[in-house]
Parts: C-alpha cells; sequence; structure tokens
C-alpha cells in the first residue's frame, strides 16, 4: 500500500468537455490552476480513438474505444499528449489515465483482428454482459492468455509514455489473471505505478453473479495490485439518501460504512468523493448552501485521497455528457471555490499520513460523525450536518472537551456528550 497516497489530491478531467475547443493544447493553459488547488494527480478519461457502430450521441462515449493504442484525434495528437504529460510532470503532479480493459466499441481493432477474445451470449453471439451497454462488447478473459499479454503490452506502452498510473473501468468484471500478470510482469518492475479500481457496486456486482459471470471482489482486487478503489461499496444508500431524504437509507449507509475498515485488506484504501464523470453533482442533489458545504466537506474527510471531478471547485451546475459536446463552467463561485481550496489544504496535512483508520458512528440522526484514529492513538472528529438548518446532537461517540475547528479556526466545546451544529467541523483536541 502507498501510505503517501493518504493526503493525496486527485483531479479528474474530461478532455472534450474542459474547453471550448476540447483538445489537450486548450488544456494545457489549466495546468497551473489545477496544481494551485493542490493537486498531486491529474487523471483523464479515456484518451483513445472512438468506436463509430451503434455510437452514443453525436461524438460518442470515450469507454467505447476502438483501438487501445491510438489517441483520439479530436484531442490531439500522440505528440500533443506527450507534450501534456511533459507539461505535468514539470508542475510535479502525476498523469493517470481511464484503462477500458472489460469491453471495446463494436468495430474495434481487436474485434476484427481477434474475434475469439470476445464474450459470447448463450446464443452464441458476440455481446455484453450488461444491457443498456449498446455500443460495446466484452472480452473474454477465462483460458485467453493472449488476450492477457496483449492488454500488459497496452499498459508498458503507456508507461513508456510517462503515464505515472491507471484507473481501471468497471475493474470487477475484468479477468483475476489479468490483473495476476500485471502484478507479475508490470508492478514487480515499476513498483511506482499507482492503480485505482472502479469497483462496482453491490447491486450490480449481485446480478453479474446471479447470471454465472465471474467478478473480483474488492479484497481480491486489493490483493492482486490495487493501491485505491471507489466507494461504490456503499455509495447506494447515501445516494438513496441525498435524492430521498429517507433517515433509513442513511443509516444503512452508516452501518456499511462503519465496516469498511474491517472488510477491507489492513491498510487498504479507498478514494474520498462524491462527485464523478457518473454521478450526480452535489447541487444536483441539493441547492442549500449548508448542506451542500457539509456533504462537499464530508466528501473529503477520511482516510484516503481526496477525488475532485473537475468542476465541483466552481460548483459547476451539471452532469457533464460522455455523449456529445458539453462544455464544463469553469466560472468561479470565489466563496464557494475558497471553501473547497481550504478542504483540499487540510487533506494535504503531513498527519493525515498518520491516520490508521476512519471510525464511523451508526447512530441515527441527520448527520454523519466521523472520528480519524492516527498511530499515536490520537483521534480528530469530523461532524457533517446534513439539515438544511442548525441542529442540536447528544451522541456517546463524541468525547467532551475543548476542540479547536480547521475549517473555521474557532474553538468548539462538547459538553455532556452535547453539541450544536451548522458549518462542517474538523475538529482537533485544544491545547491551551
Amino acid at each position: 500500500m502507498k501510505n503517501y497516497l493518504k493526503n493525496q489530491i486527485i483531479y479528474q478531467v474530461y478532455v472534450r468537455n474542459f474547453t471550448k475547443e476540447g483538445t489537450f493544447n486548450a488544456f494545457n493553459h489549466y495546468i497551473k490552476y489545477i496544481k494551485d488547488l493542490g493537486t498531486d494527480i491529474i487523471y483523464f478519461l479515456p484518451v483513445n480513438i472512438i468506436g463509430k457502430k451503434d455510437r452514443k450521441g453525436d461524438l460518442g462515449s470515450p469507454y467505447s474505444i476502438k483501438d487501445y493504442y491510438e489517441i483520439n484525434s479530436e484531442l490531439g495528437s500522440l505528440e500533443d499528449f506527450k507534450n501534456t504529460i511533459s507539461l505535468i510532470h514539470k508542475e510535479n503532479m502525476k498523469v493517470m489515465i481511464d484503462i477500458v480493459f472489460n469491453h471495446t466499441s463494436k468495430d474495434s481493432v481487436l474485434l476484427n483482428k481477434h474475434p475469439k477474445w470476445f464474450y459470447k451470449d448463450k446464443n452464441g453471439n458476440i455481446n455484453t454482459k450488461a444491457s443498456d451497454w449498446t455500443d460495446v462488447y466484452d472480452l473474454n478473459y477465462l483460458d485467453n492468455d493472449e488476450l492477457v499479454n496483449y492488454l500488459v503490452d497496452v499498459i508498458k506502452y503507456y508507461i513508456d509514455l510517462g503515464i505515472d498510473g491507471f484507473r481501471f473501468d468497471v475493474a470487477s468484471m475484468v479477468g483475476v489473471n489479468f490483473y495476476q500478470a500485471l502484478k507479475e510482469k508490470v508492478l514487480s518492475k515499476h513498483p511506482e505505478i499507482i492503480i485505482l479500481g472502479e469497483a462496482i457496486d453491490s447491486d450490480f456486482n449481485n446480478y453479474l453473479r446471479s447470471e454465472g459471470f465471474k467478478v473480483c471482489d474488492d479484497p481480491t482486487l486489493y490483493q492482486n495490485g490495487f493501491d485505491l478503489l471507489y466507494q461504490y461499496n456503499n455509495f447506494k444508500y447515501l445516494k438513496e439518501y441525498l435524492e430521498t431524504n429517507n433517515l433509513l437509507s442513511l443509516t444503512k449507509f452508516k452501518l456499511l460504512k462503519s465496516y469498511e475498515y474491517a472488510f477491507n485488506p489492513e491498510n487498504a484504501l479507498r478514494i474520498r468523493e462524491i462527485e464523478n464523470h457518473d454521478q450526480k453533482r452535489i447541487i444536483e442533489y441539493t441547492t442549500n448552501p449548508l448542506k451542500m458545504r457539509n456533504i462537499a466537506a464530508y466528501s473529503f474527510y477520511m482516510v484516503g485521497p481526496a477525488f475532485v471531478y473537475n468542476g465541483l471547485e466552481t460548483k459547476a451546475n451539471h452532469h457533464l455528457s460522455l455523449f456529445t459536446k458539453d462544455l464544463l463552467d469553469l466560472s468561479i463561485d470565489e466563496e464557494w471555490f475558497n471553501f473547497i481550496k481550504k478542504l483540499l489544504a487540510l487533506k494535504k496535512d503531513e498527519n493525515n499520513l498518520n491516520i490508521i483508520m476512519s471510525e464511523v458512528s451508526t447512530e441515527e440522526g441527520e448527520n454523519l460523525l466521523i472520528k480519524n484514529i492516527y498511530k499515536d492513538s490520537s483521534y480528530t472528529y469530523g461532524i457533517f450536518n446534513l439539515k438544511e438548518t442548525s441542529q442540536t446532537l447528544t451522541s456517546t461517540f463524541l468525547n467532551d472537551g475543548l476542540y479547536l475547528d480547521l475549517i473555521s479556526n474557532q474553538i468548539i466545546e462538547i459538553k455532556s456528550h452535547t453539541l450544536t451544529i451548522s458549518e462542517p467541523l474538523y475538529l482537533v483536541k485544544y491545547e491551551k
């Protein structure tokens, strides 16, 4: 496990929609801006050429890839991409790219050359396991060393270009034999490479297994080279609460979150976020400024790197389309922008490298109470009010005493396990 990741910032970029031009060259003008947010790693959605057959929208999904070795010319040339990598490295940031190894476009180079490498349904037709993925066909990893070796070589190619990390799309659906080969043939020689996995949510996992498909569980991914996974193992219930205000969903989320550390290998890390290219923006769940600030502050608090989907920092107001031009709004809401920068600065505190685990209170209530526990047995509290007004709460989870709130720099007292909360709190024991 790469302990240094605990206080890192990952910034996700969708090049097509990041600028009016939608190119690497236009994006380059924003590298310093992204660096100044505190970013350590810039992560790009897929940069490869997109298939045309049955494409979604007028431009197609970047996750429907025609050729793993060819850069999408709409974004720029290979030389443009290499230049962007170089400019990011000059700012002492790393570059991560999305890798889509579960499926290809329906007119992919691999389908043309190696049709036997693809999954066939019960009727013997090349197909996908997810019925709504109508623009792709799934790869078949079972007893397929040729496919595994081909894709390992793809990873080596991008490492040679200067790529520092890979985010694996629907990582749970890719064959474990590929990850074993990747670990043996690549990660053993390049242990510095960062591997992030989109571990699928439990409902999708259960569906696939009920249909007889092999799926990697989260511990298997961790054991086979993954440094970071998404938090989809419990996000479903938080999303339900945010969409419906159903407190039972929030309680279910707390219960699952409280077991996160126990159910994973020791020192396993999750990325900490609410927004990404598949999920709604915070402002789409609520427009109440108080609740928005609390949700955002929660999203970065627990052990693990912070994850910023482009536009979170400017309060971008809608989820960007994957299938057509949908320009990102980076006009600054100054108050929100400064608030997010403050949260990111707190995430980068070196003391976060010493967090062992994040303990979550399972008590009912429209709040989230979290205790970060450190190697020296000290702790800090993250206290997040999910109501749209202030509230008074009493919880044995909270120890009495004086605390300094790192967000507001105010002294806060917890007395008789009771506290009135409004704004989000990052509390550390106050020593006079």
